[in-house]
């Protein structure tokens, strides 16, 4: 005993950690689904390392989806500096140029001749200085004079060099002093010994003129708009043509090119993601305002706000794997199937809400394929055709009909939109997969329908009519046991039906819940009158107290069918509130009379312990129960009697309070009367008596 006990503490404390307010829980599911999308996308725009690198081999083969052309930046400039220097060359005088080089080889025959005299280097350095002057240092002078041939060469050879690298751009009176600055700085580079190397700076620095007679600044300037003249040199992709292989190395020009096909993922920012995540939580603050002002209902019933939140969370993995098909080819994302969420909320719940959680997601899709402006509009626009093309299907075979309508809507929104910044080719397989799109969308909405139902707790069209349906185990079991029953509902099940259509009311689910609404007979059939054979009555050996009680049993029993076979809960509901409250009547006065013999009668022992109505469907099942059993005991019916019949019960419920709950109104009960004399009229109408057929006997 203490163990049971303590597992029923054990159980009550696990429950008590899972709110029972429904609008609790959809606060908890609908936040749930907030968190897992921010993370999704933050998780894609978190800053990371970008997947094509300039220098490293390529990871993946990428094709081009479209046509487009790449400025070749390092070819461009390549033909710029060509340009420059053709401009640049135009101001030299290269004559000047041959001029130095001239002066520096007469210098170095010089000291080669005095170099192999056997005169003493101070006469050597005096002759040297008559061609020379004072340009060169005696430091200079002497390591030529005093070098080896091999050094003398080496020195030679890097003055030559360092000159011509000096003259082969202008040397004007402007920057003349410059250049031969640039030379002593040039020469520190040189890998020589530091007294070759000082020697071949200054020389080449001495020897250094000017080879323009133009500023340099003009002529910069020149070259400059000489180079911005030159059309930048482009390479043009065709769709389909391989942008980069994989293991290719990543060049400049192919990162381009990658960046133009729309390749390359967004590194991404904490900023964004911030950003990113403030956008979502102002979506969710306006679903939350917008449900509260058009459809309160769905605050309190968690099931379909969680239905709602794993419609959204389905289309959003969805979206994100063809997000990253698209991202190796932008064609793929002409899948993202936002017509699955509008065609489901369409068929489950209503339009304006479907229109709404479809704008959603047309922003969310927006965010998950990276901006793509012309993916998000053809989702946005294939999600609203998803709408538009839903209603309350009555069969499947007409969400299939609506799904190539949906298809075929989507096939020309994405030819459109394709077609605005690409060519035909790439619009037509954008279309192609437009149509792709419609079928999913179609596919995952039929296979996901009886899930979504049970989940949800909300009752279709085509699910009321497979429970319609005369293979139905409940209808079965009903048929064989209590046939009269049976016919019996089937009859007021045609006059709930005629009279919802009158009134706006769910004709569907009035006709199914008249067809359950009397299910508990079949567990004591015998008991009520419609299934008594050959005038046998279960009530004969039993007082009314017992009758009255046997007769309001079906009541709760049916409930428990229902329950038991997994009805939906507006056909349980019309099950228990078919009678209301109602009084027994025929019991009831049979108590009155056997009154002396069982004392007093209480009136509240028989009524129905039932709900009363709380739905014009519930209450048209009532009132047509009632006038369908009392029709028969009319002899010789006409459409008067009939009419003053219907008249007065329905009359006697309103008086007794059982419609009070209803919501029907005084025009709808007049509809309602109309309706039921129409039908019962048609019904036992006078038929003309057939006469007999004698054969008079051949006498001849």
């Amino acid at each position: 005993m203490e163990d049971k006990e303590g597992s029923k503490q054990k159980r009550r404390r696990h429950t008590s950690l899972v709110p029972r307010s429904g609008e609790v829980r959809s606060l908890l599911i609908s936040l749930l689904l907030l968190i897992v999308i921010m993370l999704m996308l933050a998780l894609e725009y978190l800053p990371r390392a970008a997947r094509f690198e300039v220098g490293k081999p390529s990871m993946e083969t990428v094709i081009s989806a479209r046509d487009f052309s790449v400025i070749d930046e390092e070819s461009t400039e390549k033909a710029r500096e060509a340009e420059r220097q053709r401009i640049k060359n135009l101001f030299i005088n290269q004559n000047a140029r041959m001029s130095a080089v001239s002066g520096i080889n007469d210098l170095f025959d010089k000291a080669v001749k005095l170099a192999a005299t056997d005169e003493s280097m101070e006469q050597k350095l005096s002759e040297m200085r008559v061609d020379v002057g004072s340009e060169l240092d005696d430091k200079t002078l002497l390591t030529i004079l005093g070098a080896s041939d091999e050094r003398r060469r080496i020195v030679y050879a890097t003055a030559v060099e360092l000159l011509t690298r000096a003259m082969s751009d202008p040397v004007s009176f402007d920057n003349l002093n410059e250049v031969k600055k640039s030379i002593s700085s040039w020469s520190e580079g040189i890998n020589l010994e530091p007294d070759l190397r000082s020697a071949s700076a200054v020389i080449a620095s001495a020897f250094t003129v000017m080879n323009t007679d133009y500023p340099s600044s003009t002529i910069k300037r020149d070259m400059e708009v000489a180079a911005s003249s030159v059309q930048p040199v482009s390479f043009n992709f065709k769709v389909g043509q391989k942008i980069v292989d994989k293991g290719e190395l990543i060049t400049p020009f192919i990162l381009s090119a990658l960046g133009e096909a729309g390749a390359l993922s967004p590194v991404g920012t904490f900023q964004q993601v911030l950003g990113i995540c403030l956008l979502l939580a102002g979506l969710y603050i306006a679903a939350l305002f917008f449900i509260k002002r058009f459809r309160p209902e769905l605050i309190h019933n968690w099931r379909v706000v969680a239905t709602i939140c794993l419609i959204v969370l389905v289309f959003s993995l969805l979206c994100r794997l063809f997000s990253l098909l698209a991202d190796q080819n932008v064609v793929w994302g002409y899948l993202i199937p936002l017509a699955l969420v509008g065609l489901t909320l369409a068929v489950l719940l209503d339009h304006l809400l479907a229109l709404f959680v479809v704008a959603l997601g047309a922003v969310l899709a927006g965010l998950i394929v990276k901006g793509n402006f012309y993916l998000t509009l053809t989702s946005l626009l294939g999600g609203i055709a998803g709408v538009l093309f839903a209603t309350r299907f009555r069969q499947r075979e007409k969400v299939v009909r609506a799904g190539v309508e949906i298809s075929l809507a989507i096939a020309v929104i994405s030819l459109i939109t394709a077609s605005m910044f690409n060519n035909l080719r790439f619009a037509l397989v954008a279309s192609a997969l437009g149509f792709g799109n419609g079928v999913l969308a179609t596919l995952l909405t039929l296979g996901s329908l009886p899930v979504l139902e049970r989940t949800s707790g909300i009752t279709t069209n085509m699910r009321l009519l497979e429970l319609a349906s005369p293979d139905h185990p409940l209808m079965k079991e009903l048929i064989t046991k209590a046939p009269g029953t049976y016919s019996h509902s089937v009859v007021v099940g045609n006059l709930a039906d005629a009279a919802a259509r009158e009134i706006d009311a769910d004709a569907l689910l009035s006709r199914v819940g008249a067809y359950y609404h009397d299910i508990g007979k079949t567990k004591r059939p015998n008991f009520f009158v419609e299934n008594q054979p050959h005038g046998y009555d279960g009530h004969e050996k039993i007082n009314p107290n017992l009758s009255a009680l046997v007769i309001s049993a079906h009541v709760k029993e049916g409930v428990e069918l229902a329950r038991e076979n997994r009805l939906p809960r507006e056909i349980e509901d019309i099950i228990r509130q078919h009678h209301g409250t109602s009084l027994i009547r025929f019991f009831y006065v049979r108590a009155l009379q056997e009154r002396k013999r069982m004392g007093s009668v209480s009136e509240s022992r028989f009524r129905y312990s039932g709900e009363k109505p709380k739905s014009k469907e519930a209450a048209l099942v009532m009132l047509a129960d009632a006038v369908e059993a009392a029709a028969k005991t009319i002899d010789k019916p006409t459409p008067l009697k009939l009419e003053q019949l219907i008249r007065s019960l329905i009359k006697e419920k309103l008086d007794d309070g059982q419609l009070s709950e209803s919501r029907l109104t005084l025009g709808d009960l007049e509809k309602i009367t109309k309706t039921f004399t129409r039908i019962l009229s048609a019904m036992y109408h006078t038929r003309v008596e057939y006469p007999a057929l004698v054969k008079e006997e051949d006498i001849s």
